[in-house]
């Protein structure tokens, strides 16, 4: 990508607008995972059964990451030069995945997280493709390691349930 035919946004490589372009999907991406999040956390409170604490210990683990991989998305909307959504009004709005209310069993409540994995893996691959296609190395790379992860647990849980 050259450099020299176009304004370059805060030495990053790419111009100012598709730095917008590539927020807007992190954006898209942050409001899923954080209604993912809260999701994850209300199924972890009120799981209840013989499979209680295999199930428990294993939401908490992915609420936990949850938080950390919120945290880095919306940093990486910062590094950008912008700012991330944040509320949880803005976040029920855009996202695609949704909450649930009702007593669910254990198994329902991992095929929703199966569910919900293949929609936050698609937001995550729309992500890494901008950010190839802008050079935006530093989000691709993050957007990577995000998919390894969520591709493993989407595959350890989907077995659970089968």
């Amino acid at each position: 990508m050259s450099t020299k035919t176009k304004e370059v946004y805060s030495k990053l490589g790419f111009n100012k607008e598709e730095a917008a372009e590539l927020v807007e999907s992190l954006n898209a991406l942050l409001c899923n995972y954080s209604v993912l999040y809260q999701k994850i956390r209300n199924f972890h409170w009120n799981v209840v059964g013989g499979d209680f604490f295999d199930v428990h210990e294993k939401l908490e683990e992915e609420y936990l990451t949850g938080a950390e991989n919120i945290d880095d998305i919306a940093e990486r909307v910062r590094i950008l030069g912008f700012f991330p959504i944040s509320t949880l009004k803005e976040y029920l709005e855009k996202a695609d995945i949704e909450e649930v209310t009702g007593e669910l069993s254990s198994d329902e409540m991992m095929k929703e997280v199966v569910a919900d994995y293949e929609t936050l893996l698609s937001f995550m691959v729309d992500v890494a493709d901008l950010a190839v296609q802008h050079g935006d190395l530093g989000t691709e790379t993050l957007m990577r390691n995000m998919i390894i992860r969520t591709e493993e647990k989407h595959w350890m849980f989907r077995a659970f349930i089968s």
